[in-house]
């Protein structure tokens, strides 16, 4: 018992940074003035024949009606903050089924990737398209950095008119999402996507 009674002691004196209400607690129910680092120390914090005040429960239970009342208000917080967060564009007007055909979207995998310099946001990416080994420009550089992307599998626009972005030629388009926060996500193939796999 003594020994239990001296670990609570030190305890007591542990949890004082971050349980300090709790902390509090437990030095009255011992009958000690609180103690700082120094004074927790000491090897025995309880003498011979020193007296301990009333105990008590140091935690009250938490009953699952506590608990249903509190997930009901994160519902709630959750559902009122939802329309806010999800402000998404709207959707663009119809293509036909042929102009939709034009666009040739394939499997690829990045095999390297560098920033572009003098720029924030673009990355030069080699990519292997299964055709071809290509370079396309990606304004992703504040949300990837180069060394994570070697060996990913990514979406490819393939058929998009190579555009000359800041000195270097790039041919296609990287497909990502832009959440509402505007994150960019790559769209992601099945692992076991070939490479020049058809997206259709």
């Amino acid at each position: 018992m003594n020994l239990s009674l001296q670990i609570t002691a030190k305890l007591a004196v542990l949890f004082t940074p971050f349980l300090p209400f709790t902390s509090q607690k437990l030095f009255g129910f011992l009958n000690l003035e609180p103690m700082n680092w120094q004074q927790g120390e000491t090897d025995i914090l309880l003498p011979e024949g020193h007296q301990l005040n009333q105990a008590s429960l140091l935690f009250e239970r938490i009953e699952d009606e506590q608990i249903g009342i509190q997930l009901s208000k994160l519902g709630t917080q959750k559902a009122t903050e939802q329309p806010e967060a999800m402000k998404l564009p709207p959707s663009k007007e119809a293509v036909s089924f042929a102009e939709f055909q034009k666009m040739d979207i394939r499997v690829a995998t990045i095999l390297e990737a560098e920033r572009v310099p003098k720029t924030d946001k673009l990355l030069k990416l080699k990519v292997d398209t299964g055709l071809d080994i290509r370079t396309i420009v990606s304004g992703i550089a504040g949300y990837y950095q180069p060394e994570e992307l070697s060996g990913k599998k990514v979406c490819v626009l393939l058929n998009l008119e190579p555009r000359n972005i800041k000195g270097i030629v790039s041919q296609g388009m990287i497909l990502l999402s832009e959440n509402p926060d505007g994150r960019l996500l790559f769209t992601e193939p099945s692992p076991e996507a070939l490479n020049g796999a058809p997206v259709n």
